[in-house]
This record gives C-alpha cells, sequence and structure tokens, in this order.
C-alpha cells in the first residue's frame, strides 16, 4: 500500500479520470429506480445520494477556487447562505447537504456539478493550495482523490440499491484502503477516543500484492504494511476489502479466519 497515504499512489490525472467515470456509472445507476433505498444510508433514496454527491463537489469548488489551506470557505459560505437564504441548500455552491431540506438536483446537477469540478481541478493542478478536514496535504491532489474513492463507493451504494454492482477498479480499491487506515478512520476516530477492534486484523488483498495487518485502540490506528499474525484475517479483492472497510459489505462476504467479533467491529467504525 501507499506511503504517500495522504495524497495517494495514483497519478493526479488517474483520480480526474476516475471521478468522471465513476460518477457517470453513479448517476447511470440511481436512474434506473430514482427511489430506490440506499441500505447504506438508512432513510436515503438514490436521489437523496445524488443531491449528496453533488453537494460535495459543490463544496469542493468552492475550497479549490477560494485558495486557502488554512481556511475552509466552503463552510463560510454555506453559514451565509442559510443566514441571507434561510438555509436552501442550493442557493449556493456550498449548500448544506441534501438531508437538510435540499431540492433536489437528480442526474442534471450531479454531471454539471462534476463538470465544474473536473475543469477547476485541471486548471489549478495536483499542489494548489486548497483545505481540507484533516489539516494535513492542504492541495488539490488530496481533494482529488478523496473525491474518486467517495465517488466510487457511493457508485456502489446506488448499484446496490438497484440490484447490480460492479467491483471498484483493483488499484484504486488498494489505494483507497490507504486513504481509509491512514487518512480518513485517524480523523475519524479523533472523535471516539474508546473506539477499538478488541484485536489485530490482518487485510489480505487477493488481486494485488497488498496486505496489512491493523489494530484499534484507546481510538488510535496502529498499522503495519504486510501479512503477520493477526485475531482476525479476512481475505479478498481489494475492491471486497475497500467495501467492507467502509461497512458497504459484512466480513461473512469474505474469507475470514479467527475471531469474528474483530472483523464485525472493524466494518463498524465510524466514517
Amino acid at each position: 500500500m501507499s506511503e504517500s497515504h495522504g495524497i495517494g499512489a495514483l497519478a493526479f490525472e488517474s483520480y480526474l479520470d476516475t471521478i468522471g467515470e465513476e460518477a457517470d456509472r453513479l448517476g447511470h445507476a440511481a436512474e434506473q429506480d430514482l427511489r430506490a433505498s440506499v441500505s447504506s444510508c438508512p432513510g436515503w433514496s438514490t436521489t437523496d445520494l445524488l443531491d449528496h454527491v453533488t453537494t460535495v463537489y459543490e463544496r469542493q469548488i468552492v475550497r479549490l477556487a477560494a485558495g486557502d489551506a488554512a481556511r475552509d470557505a466552503a463552510h463560510d459560505k454555506a453559514a451565509h447562505d442559510k443566514a441571507t437564504h434561510g438555509g436552501d441548500a442550493r442557493s449556493g455552491a456550498a449548500g448544506i447537504g441534501p438531508r437538510e431540506g435540499a431540492a433536489t438536483g437528480g442526474r442534471d446537477a450531479l454531471d454539471r456539478a462534476a463538470t465544474q469540478l473536473l475543469a477547476a481541478l485541471a486548471e489549478l493542478g495536483p499542489d494548489a493550495p486548497c483545505w481540507n478536514f484533516t489539516g494535513h496535504d492542504c492541495v488539490a491532489r488530496w481533494v482529488a482523490r478523496r473525491v474518486a474513492l467517495e465517488t466510487a463507493v457511493h457508485r456502489i451504494d446506488a448499484e446496490q440499491a438497484v440490484g447490480s454492482t460492479t467491483p471498484v477498479e483493483t488499484e484504486l480499491a488498494v489505494d483507497g484502503l490507504d486513504e481509509r487506515i491512514h487518512v480518513v478512520l485517524p480523523h475519524m476516530l479523533a472523535r471516539v477516543p474508546d473506539a477499538t477492534l478488541g484485536g489485530s486484523l490482518c487485510l489480505v488483498c487477493t488481486d494485488a500484492d497488498a496486505a496489512v495487518v491493523v489494530d484499534v485502540a484507546g481510538g488510535r490506528v496502529r498499522a503495519r504494511r504486510g501479512r503477520g499474525p493477526a485475531d482476525a484475517v479476512v481475505v479478498g479483492t481489494a475492491s471486497q476489502l475497500l467495501l467492507y472497510s467502509w461497512g458497504r459489505v459484512g466480513p461473512d462476504a469474505l474469507e475470514l479466519t479467527g475471531d469474528r467479533d474483530v472483523a464485525l467491529a472493524w466494518s463498524g467504525l465510524p466514517g
């Protein structure tokens, strides 16, 4: 797995290609049934999912335009819009989330936001300053990676909702595992200091030379690359392991040996 945890192992252009491709696949899947329930996002329909991803894109556009690594311009704009427009999430590019009263924009809004975001990223380049929630690696490359992976996982959400899924591309999924373990999870666990796995877990990819042993205790993640002794071992494709790590599939969908409670705890960690 990648040593460049915050900015990822793939080329910047690869992340941009992934955003475009996965956004298109997400939109196509959601359009099959815009009222389908999204099991991984309780209470949401596929229309809500489209609006959520659209809002993610719009917020990143605002942050990129601000060019400020130290300030969340999207948060500032959302607060301003709420004060001046009564909280209408579509009153500005950084509106509050779709579960807080947004008008639905659907596929067209998603496509427009994706086009605008990709244009902004391509114009600015990977090293342009941009705030992110971790406070580290505050550049456009971080944004491209995070958005590519979020879109891929939500595309799976939409496909699960309508009944037919295709895997996340292997190289991207391996990179996504790295991001989950080393970037997103440590940030989220800072809010849950008593989080624990109850033991160590080894994740082993069957379609890539990638494995990692992880443990979570006291709200902290410890990870070591490669296979090793662990209380539980979960084996699957990189795509399966990525989705398992984001709670999209349970450990019983993969090859599990050892302590099942540890494996269940991993897929239930915050994120």
